[in-house]
């Protein structure tokens, strides 16, 4: 998707739209979509973004503060068809429900120290920083739609292989569909379906 200018509010306490929202924003592939889900919404830039091409749009996010302000942000922007709610991940997700499109931008910092706070929700990726990530993959398959696509942002801190093994063991095919180096790290965009 191109990435395009919507007027968006900031909080604190909510991850702001960086390289990494916009690097998943142009990785994207819309087409042939009816409905979409994002994890992890934060600001609800990349909601915002799927809405202008997908009809039926649902952001979660554990944060009530992102959840306010993605509502906050969609109203200002005219956007209709997005429907937020609170979720850990999958758990507020009826089994059954099947997304064509599946966005997941996590927590993928390393820390040793628990999360103090809602802000450090959104930073704070475990130890290794790929507990979230597993997380999304373990379960992600059961909402995917049969021809449906998920894009997966990871960071070069937790190994690549890690996903890959996954990928491969569990039948998934998986194109890495964007790069960005940054100073301490590399960003990668994970697009993945079923075989």
């Amino acid at each position: 998707m191109n990435v395009m200018e919507f007027k968006v509010a900031h909080d604190e306490r909510v991850y702001p739209p960086s390289e990494d929202s916009y690097l998943l924003i142009e990785s994207i592939n819309p087409e042939m979509s009816d409905s979409a889900l994002e994890i992890g919404v934060g600001s609800g830039i990349i909601s915002l973004h799927l809405a202008k091409e997908i009809e039926n749009v649902y952001g979660c996010d554990i944060n009530p503060y992102s959840l306010i302000l993605a509502k906050q942000n969609a109203i200002a922007n005219s956007v209709e068809n997005i429907h937020f709610f609170s979720s850990d991940l999958f758990s507020s997700i009826k089994l059954g429900s099947l997304f064509d499109i599946i966005v997941f931008n996590p927590p993928y910092l390393p820390v040793d120290s628990p999360p103090k706070d809602l802000i450090d929700l959104s930073y704070h990726g475990g130890t290794d920083g790929g507990r979230h990530i597993r997380s999304f993959l373990n379960s992600f398959g059961q909402f995917l739609s049969k021809s449906g696509k998920a894009y997966l942002l990871q960071s070069s801190l937790y190994p690549l292989e890690n996903t890959i093994d996954f990928l491969e063991k569990r039948k998934f095919w998986y194109n890495i569909k964007n790069c960005l180096k940054l100073d301490f790290e590399t960003l990668h965009v994970f697009e993945i379906g079923f075989l």
